[in-house]
């Protein structure tokens, strides 16, 4: 196995241990920012072994499956997580709001869903990288990290916070649907183009 698909394994253990920590932020912020220093190692692993494989030539079909799953663990579980209240502060209020967590949790699954069809019509099997998506993807990683610190920034900055939780949380939401619509585009024309549309 090639070090980028190691490095795309480790990332996908590394999920249910960010979870747990995840789950246990509202008893002692060192679990919060466990959780937190976790998703930032997650998603520097992430870029890392994008470049590696690319880099040293070792780009393989196991690898381009394995990434977007990672990913996409990643994501969904810590949206979810995120989303319920009571798990950030004790203060529920402290938490993603729903409208966050359901329309990226949505897109993530359209996104795989899509890919797994996309596969069984014509053997391809691959992320379909954009501008729009690749800014969609750091910013959700950006919207987990912020929601993750944000029972302290609130005790630090006071509800002046709110204004930049909401800001963040609504680019993030703007860039995932645009990519969706994006990538509902893409994988037309690559259906179209193998006659599958019919």
């Amino acid at each position: 196995m090639s070090w980028p698909n190691r490095i795309t394994v480790l990332r996908l253990l590394l999920v249910p241990p960010f979870i747990l920590l995840l789950l246990q932020a509202s008893e002692h912020w060192g679990y919060r920012y466990g959780a937190l220093g976790l998703a930032l190692a997650l998603g520097i692993a992430d870029a890392a072994d994008g470049i590696l494989a690319r880099r040293t030539g070792t780009v393989t079909k196991i690898g381009s499956i394995l990434d977007p799953v990672a990913d996409y663990a990643l994501m969904i579980s810590a949206l979810v997580t995120l989303s319920i209240p009571g798990v950030l502060s004790e203060d529920t209020e402290v938490r993603l709001p729903y409208w966050v967590s359901v329309t990226l949790v949505s897109r993530a699954v359209f996104m795989l869903g899509g890919m797994a069809i996309v596969f069984l019509l014509s053997g391809f099997f691959q992320g379909l990288p954009s501008a729009t998506g690749k800014a969609a993807t750091v910013m959700q990683f950006v919207t987990v990290v912020v929601t993750c610190a944000s029972p302290d920034l609130l005790v630090w900055l006071g509800d002046i916070v709110w204004y930049f939780l909401y800001g963040i949380w609504g680019v993030t939401v703007a860039l995932g649907v645009i990519s969706w619509l994006g990538y509902i585009r893409t994988g037309s024309k690559m259906l179209a183009a193998g006659g599958h549309t019919e």
